[in-house]
């Protein structure tokens, strides 16, 4: 319908609803502006954020909807037949936002014409076709056409006068009377798009330049859009690695080289600065969240070169400072210029152009340099733009090096990169491979086939440990032989320790001989080592470790039976043994494999070397016994076989087989620094010079030490304190299940990690350490006792912080099955806390944590960051600041970024095995133990939907509630 516009009254759009959005794009919100074919009238308008819910409409299977429900009074407008208003659309999810499903990102734009020819505005219900950005605000409406649709979506609104927006403003806006709005009479026509050859760039000269870290391959590469569209250059910032510690902010501005002036833009300089951020919650990190800014109408020339200047300030020394709020009680200097860095905005293939050719912008060798880059940064002062080179700037000797310091950001033109760039900070810098001579692979050739006659004994060599926890100080081996019925057979094995070897290597060379004629053939040799540990100062076994005397003869089976006829040969040659933290449970019949078949979890990367030798005969044919011949003669008869060094590679190594995990653990063991046992010995004794000069005191310490007495029994191997926590490999955390929540729904949580706290801070802080959310529901699992199969999330680069926690929040989810949709929204809710770290390690362990009723709020976040969260609950419990949820606790797994292969059953799968349950208060533990039935979550699935589209859609619209609670400001801050 056209209809004279009245300009003193002017007139409203209604902008209703958008359709045809690709099914993972879980929210839209739209900015809109009025332009004309010249320049943009006044400034935009963001409307409010909206969530996508997948469309009802038959003929739209498989895609989404947003309802939009806005209206813009547009008064006093001239009639300008070339006016319209720009509309851009931010989506969140859908294809490129795999890293970051969260992030408003612009997608689509179009542009609604107002009048026609004769200046009569255009009323009426009408839909219009959304194009692929770039945005082009000045193109005329009716050229839309020229530009590709952005898959099929749609902007469906109405255009009504002023005096009658009443009687539409109660019109009912569904997506079901789409059939009622018709195509816009400009630039709702949509051409179908014909493929055309790019054109293609000669190759250079057949001598090739050398690589430059800026410039990928540009042998040939087709020129990327159409030279005469207005230029667009945006810049993300997205971190700065190893500077020092402190208050940063980047700033970056592009300069002409030639004349060193700074470039223009539509909209200014190419000038802008990030927001400052700490670096306090990520080891040898400034986070920027990917801060992005876009400069529309460059005025683009070939000698662009993009400056990047680094201002710190530095912190001073002081209590840990790690919360982004109280800006009074700044812990930092002023700002200063610390470093820079350049990079030319513009590529060409071209070598040695002269400055003159580099001024203008020639698309047909040059480009803008888009792409993520690495830059190495540079102390000041900073260099005239007119004096960096456009070459291998990261290789100029004239400027020094910031440390190691690098700044990482991304430059885009026209659409910006989608999702996070921090995935490829989880290289491991080589350490999956095995460091050299930490583990030699070595399989015996062929089985033992020499029989073994009763009587014909054998030496056992007990040598040393490799790899020790950190947690040992002086240790010894004990052993004995047992059948598969436990019971002895000869002497127990005892050893002493060699004090000037390494307390994490040990020497032991120690032997002892079995000369008994009745050893079982189902025989196995058990190992303890025990330690004062370092920590606890008390006697401690590290681990156990087994291994078969014999073998059925031809064969590597352990004999199962004790059979006088059996043919068997003895165990012979070096062995290496993995230790465990648990010993057989004198219940199963004994054997090589009790332990690891039982899945007792092993000590990671310790191991013993064990050698079991052939007895030399004398000349009568009966075995040689030490005490019967001089020493002097024993190395000559074979009664004493030297310990071989491990680099000789004679040890079966292959039940050792490290780990993916412990590949990375033995980086850093093999970097701890050698302690002689006698150093250790010293430190722990704290006696007087003269006693620790003699070797036989520190023996007969060591031995005293050692000696479990009758009234006593000795610690197990604290599994925490292996390896010293590394912030590169961080921590991983798993939610497995919950037990006894009282919700008649489904259950999703976040993770959100304190301090800092982000999420619970609000707006701008949750951007910089987002929200880690459950995402696979376990359909088997109850609404009372829900599960997840979500596994290890990880946090790499995590600073050490003392009292580091995870704050696990737990909501419950509604689904309503309607005519027209499927309806979702938030009911109760619960939280937990648990300690990431135990001294200077990180826990490796799973967690029985008691529920609170509600959400956390800042003011016990705070309180977490400086005391123990155990002491904390404990307190906070008996003061009632915090109501249990009776009854209903969480399960979850923490371990060290190395440990996860630890940990992997899950704790839903064997709740009674290895469970921290130091969180549970005391006298309810029978209370927390016992779990309530429930309903299957697979029966509350509504109909219409399979169980792996149900899950995926549930986590989706999970997280869009938690995010629209947190715009909204309802995340408790009291």
């Amino acid at each position: 319908m056209l209809l004279l516009l009245n300009s003193s009254a002017g007139f409203v759009i209604f902008y209703d609803f958008v359709l045809n959005l690709d099914p993972r794009v879980t929210a839209v919100r739209l900015i809109v502006g009025l332009h004309n074919t010249i320049s943009k009238m006044g400034d935009p308008s963001v409307l409010p954020m909206v969530y996508a819910e997948p469309s009802t409409r038959p003929q739209a299977y498989n895609t989404n909807s947003a309802l939009v429900g806005a209206r813009q009074p547009v008064p006093r407008c001239p009639p300008q037949p070339d006016l319209g208003i720009v509309v851009e659309l931010q989506c969140a999810g859908g294809p490129g936002s795999e890293h970051d499903e969260t992030r408003l990102i612009t997608r689509a734009w179009t542009k609604i014409p107002l009048f026609d020819d004769n200046n009569m505005l255009l009323a009426g219900r009408f839909k219009l076709p959304l194009r692929m950005v770039p945005i082009k605000p000045f193109v005329p409406s009716n050229d839309l056409s020229q530009i590709p649709q952005y898959g099929e979506s749609e902007i469906y609104y109405r255009i009504v006068h002023m005096n009658e927006a009443g009687i539409h403003a109660t019109s009912t806006i569904a997506d079901t009377n789409s059939v009622t709005y018709q195509l816009a009479p400009q630039g709702g026509i949509v051409l179908h798009q014909t493929t055309i050859s790019p054109v293609m760039i000669p190759p250079p000269p057949s001598a090739s330049p050398p690589h430059s870290p800026y410039h990928s391959r540009l042998d040939n590469y087709p020129v990327r859009g159409n030279p005469n569209m207005e230029p667009l250059v945006g810049f993300q910032v997205d971190r700065v690695k190893n500077a020092e510690p402190g208050e940063g902010k980047v700033r970056l501005s592009v300069y002409y080289s030639s004349t060193g002036k700074v470039a223009q833009s539509g909209i200014g300089p190419v000038t802008c600065s990030t927001t400052a951020v700490r670096s306090n919650f990520k080891q040898g990190y400034h986070v920027f969240g990917q801060q992005e800014a876009s400069f529309s109408d460059v005025q683009l020339q070939g000698d662009m070169m993009l400056i990047a200047r680094f201002y710190l300030k530095k912190k001073t020394p002081g209590p840990e400072d790690v919360h982004f709020d109280n800006p009074e009680a700044s812990p930092y200097e002023d700002e200063t210029l610390v470093a820079w860095t350049a990079l030319p905005l513009v590529q060409t293939h071209l070598r040695d152009l002269t400055a003159r050719s580099r001024m203008e912008f020639d698309p047909s060798h040059m480009r803008i340099n888009t792409g993520t880059h690495t830059l190495k940064l540079f102390q000041p002062p900073t260099p005239e733009a007119s004096r960096i080179p456009f070459e291998d700037v990261a290789y100029n000797r004239e400027w020094k090096p910031y440390g190691k310091s690098t700044l990482r950001i991304h430059i885009f033109q026209g659409v910006a990169r989608p999702g996070s760039l921090t995935p490829s900070e989880l290289s491991s810098d080589g350490e999956d491979t095995i460091p050299e001579f930490a583990w030699l692979p070595l399989d015996r050739k062929r089985p033992p086939s020499e029989p073994y006659i009763s009587g014909d004994g054998f030496d056992v060599y007990i040598d040393g440990c490799r790899f020790l926890p950190d947690s040992v100080t002086f240790t010894k081996v004990a052993g004995r032989v047992l059948d598969r019925k436990y019971e002895v057979y000869g002497k127990d094995i005892l050893t002493s320790v060699k004090l000037d070897s390494d307390i994490y290597n040990p020497i032991y060379e120690h032997k002892e001989e079995f000369r008994e004629p009745n050893i079982p053939p189902s025989s196995t040799l058990l190992l303890k080592i025990y330690t004062v540990d370092s920590f606890y100062k008390k006697l401690t076994v590290v681990g156990y470790a087994t291994i078969n005397i014999f073998v059925e003869t031809g064969t590597e089976r352990q004999p199962n039976v004790d059979k006088n006829a059996m043919e068997i040969s003895l165990n012979t040659g070096a062995h290496q043994l993995r230790l465990y933290s648990q010993g057989p449970n004198g219940v199963d019949p004994l054997s090589e494999g009790s332990l690891r078949n039982a899945n007792i979890r092993l000590i990671p990367c310790a191991s013993v070397l064990v050698r079991i030798v052939k007895v030399p005969k004398g000349p009568n044919g009966k075995p040689l016994e030490s005490n019967k011949v001089p020493q002097s003669d024993w190395l000559r008869l074979g009664l004493w076989q030297p310990r071989p060094k491990y680099s000789d590679r004679v040890y079966y190594s292959m039940k050792c087989v490290p780990l993916k995990g412990e590949n990375k653990m033995l980086h850093g063991m093999m970097k701890r620094p050698k302690i002689p046992t006698r150093d250790a010995v010293a430190t722990h004794a704290q006696a007087k010079e003269g006693f620790m000069r003699s070797d036989k005191n520190m023996e007969q310490y060591i031995k005293n030490q050692l000696t479990k007495t009758v009234d006593s029994k000795p610690l197990e191997q604290d599994l925490n304190f292996i390896c010293q926590y590394n912030p590169k490999h961080g921590f991983k955390i798993s939610i497995d299940s919950a037990v006894n929540v009282p919700w008649s729904n489904f259950t999703h949580g976040h993770i959100c990690i304190n301090p800092p706290g982000a999420f619970y801070l609000g707006a701008p802080h949750a951007t910089y350490d987002k929200l880690v959310f459950t995402e696979a529901v376990d359909l088997r699992s109850t609404n009372t006792s829900p599960a997840w199969r979500d596994g290890f999330k990880h946090y790499p680069r995590r600073s050490y912080h003392r009292f580091l926690t995870a704050v696990i929040h737990l909501q419950e989810i509604f689904v309503s099955a309607s005519k027209e949709n499927y309806k979702y929204g938030l009911l109760e809710q619960a939280w937990t806390v648990v300690q990431i770290f135990k001294e200077n390690y990180a826990y490796t362990s799973a967690f029985q944590l008691p529920l609170f009723q509600g959400s956390p709020n800042q003011q016990f976040l705070k309180q977490l960051a400086r005391e123990p969260s155990k002491e904390w609950m404990e307190r906070n419990i008996r003061s009632k600041n915090i109501k249990l949820l009776e009854g209903a606790s969480l399960y979850i797994r923490i371990c060290d970024g190395r440990r996860e292969d630890e940990l992997v059953t899950d704790v839903p799968m064997n709740r009674l095995v290895g469970v921290n349950t130091d969180y549970i208060p005391r006298g309810l533990e029978e209370k927390y133990g016992r779990e309530k039935p429930g309903r299957a979550l697979g029966s509350l699935v509504p109909q219409g939907k399979t169980s792996e589209q149900f899950v995926e859609n549930l986590a989706i619209k999970f997280k869009s509630l938690v995010y629209k609670l947190y715009e909204e400001g309802n995340v408790s801050k009291s």
